[in-house]
Parts: C-alpha cells; structure tokens; sequence
C-alpha cells in the first residue's frame, strides 16, 4: 500500500495560488465596475509591448489602463504560479488524480487568460460574462489543489462507517446544494454587472410586468433619481439576482446551522462555518451598500469578490465533508491508495 506524505511544500504552493486568485477576482471586478475591459485594446501585448515591459508611466494611475493592465499582471502572476503548482506535482505527488488536478489547475488558467484575451480581441461582451464565470469554477479548482495537498487531508479520520454517517451524509448534500445556489447566483451578478443591470429595480421593490408600467418607471427614474432608462429584461435580472440573494441566505444559514450544531467538534468543519457567517453578513451589507449607494465601483467590487469567498467557503466545507464521510469516496481513495509502485520511484513507503 502507498503512503501518501504530505508535502509542505507543494501544498504552500497551491494554497499561495489559491490565494492570489482572490486579488485576481478583486481586480476583475474594479475592470467592470470602471467599464475598463477595453481600455488597452490590444492583446496579449499592451500597446504594443510585453504587458511586463510596459512603461509604468502609461498605466500607473491612468484611470482604466491602469485597472486593467494591473489586471493583466496579477494573471500572469497567477499563471506562473499555476506553471510552478503543475510542475512541483509532477516531482513531488506520488497520487495520479492529484497530479492531474494540478495539470487541470494549469490548463483552466491558460483557458481564462485566452478567454480574457478574447473577449479584447472580439469586443464581445458575452466573452466578458463567461471570464467572470469560469473565473470563479477556477478559484474553486485551486482551492481544491491546496485541500488535498493539506496535512489534514492525509489525516481525516474515516467516519464513513461511523455512527454520525447519516449526519454527515445531510451535510455533504447541503454542502454541495449551497455551491450550486452560490454559484448559480454568481452567474446571474455577473450577467447583471455586464448588462448594466446592477440598478434596474433602484426605488422598487417588485418589477413592473407591463410596458406600461416599464415606461412609468423609467420617466421616475428620469426625472426623480437621475437615472438611465431600463429595459424589461434589465429590471427582471435585477429583481433574479435579488430573489437569488434571499434563497442562497437560507441555504448558507442552514448550512452554518447544521455544521455548528453536528460537527463542531471537527474545526476544519466549524472554522469555516463561522468564517462563511461573517462572510454572509459582510456580502448583504455590501449588497445593499451597492444598491444604496448607487453602484461605488470599490463596493461593489468588493461585492463581487465576497460572493467568490463564500463560494470557495461553501465549497471547502462540502470537500472536507465528502472526505470525512462519503463512502464513495472512501471506497474509491482506497482502489487509488493499493497501487503497486516501485520503492524508488519517489521515495514513498510501499507494503
């Protein structure tokens, strides 16, 4: 049997990738909130120089430029530490589908530089909203590599077979409920973000359903708030993302709920329950601080870049779950675990 040793190393690695993807999003956030995704309009040049060799006087608070362009760099440093992450599992990982998380962690992260590129090339703004998406399965993609390359992972005790199984079965399930809720919402701010909707129901709480009643709201919104004109489809986004807000708060709740009251005990399981609370009330306060405020682009940056960390949250609580208590996933770990492989291959134990 392979014992699988954890490597500090390689598990720094991917954690500091995991990381750096937060500023990332962060970043990709103020280039919407600024309406700065064209303003360098070559790529992958800047123009017309290596985006490293760009003179800092062009960008260094240009306004759009610079949001973008600091964009840009922060990727390639995530690239570049994707590359490292690939490389150091290859030498380092004795597990196959760990290796082949990591070459994943690299290949997703080519695919959203080219698909960021793109969307420069083509001005398409339908490129600019799946950047925004894939950019968070990405975060959730290098937030596995480092769970999985944690010490914990090789020590989680097997309670599969235990008697809090049917607990721990709930709880993966509502694990996984609430990735897909938050995730599910994010793609719908993110459409909102491209298609300007942010401040569509500004002033109402329910959307008017006839033409109508569009055209009363919009001569309001004119005359009394000083707004622009918004379509149907505008406001009806607006009032899904808001619908979204209040099912995605319950589901997090529950789930907050049932970690602190059935598996406190574990505190790689009750740490980020509590973290993903803090989380939820600061993305509400900013939610409505967005709307309130009329769309800050610090704000609602901000906004966008909370809702990326109760989505990895989410996420990390349902991987661990599944580690501690899916039996399917027990079964399969122990298939991988009875490889037969030289001693000297990498220098891990094998009985």
């Amino acid at each position: 049997m392979i014992l699988n040793r954890y490597n500090p190393l390689l598990h720094r690695i991917a954690l500091l990738t995991a990381c750096a993807t937060f500023p990332l999003i962060f970043l990709g956030g103020l280039v919407t909130s600024h309406g700065a995704g064209m303003s360098v309009p070559d790529w992958p040049t800047s123009f017309g120089y290596n985006m490293w060799l760009l003179p800092i006087g062009q960008w260094w608070h240009q306004g759009g430029i610079f949001y973008e362009h600091s964009h840009r760099l922060v990727a390639s440093g995530v690239g570049f530490m994707a590359i490292i992450l690939a490389a150091a599992a290859w030498w380092m990982e004795p597990r196959a589908w760990v290796r082949r998380l990591a070459y994943l962690v690299l290949g997703f992260v080519i695919f959203q530089g080219v698909l960021g590129g793109m969307r420069v090339l083509f001005v398409n703004l339908d490129l600019a909203i799946a950047h925004g998406i894939t950019a968070q399965l990405f975060f959730c993609t290098a937030v596995l590599a480092a769970i999985v390359t944690s010490r914990w992972w090789n020590l989680a005790p097997n309670l599969a077979w235990s008697e809090s199984y049917a607990d721990g079965h709930k709880l993966i399930r509502m694990g996984v409920e609430a990735v897909a809720m938050v995730f599910i919402q994010l793609v719908i701010g993110a459409i909102m973000r491209h298609e300007q909707a942010g401040l569509a129901m500004y002033g109402r709480f329910l959307p008017p359903v006839t033409q109508a009643g569009l055209d009363a709201f919009n001569a309001h919104r004119a005359y009394d708030l000083q707004l622009d004109p918004v379509s149907m489809a505008q406001v009806w986004l607006q009032f899904a993302h808001q619908i979204g807000a209040v099912l995605v708060t319950g589901a997090v709740l529950h789930l907050i709920v049932q970690v602190l009251r059935k598996h406190r005990s574990h505190n790689m399981l009750a740490g980020p329950a509590v973290a993903l609370a803090v989380l939820l009330l600061t993305q509400i306060t900013l939610g409505v601080a967005t709307v309130y405020f009329k769309k800050p682009a610090d704000v609602a940056s901000a906004h966008v870049a909370t809702g990326a960390l109760i989505l990895v949250t989410c996420f990390t609580i349902a991987v661990r779950s599944m580690r501690l208590y899916s039996r399917q996933f027990r079964e399969r770990s122990e298939l991988v675990r009875v490889e037969v492989r030289s001693i000297g291959a990498e220098g891990f134990l094998v009985s």
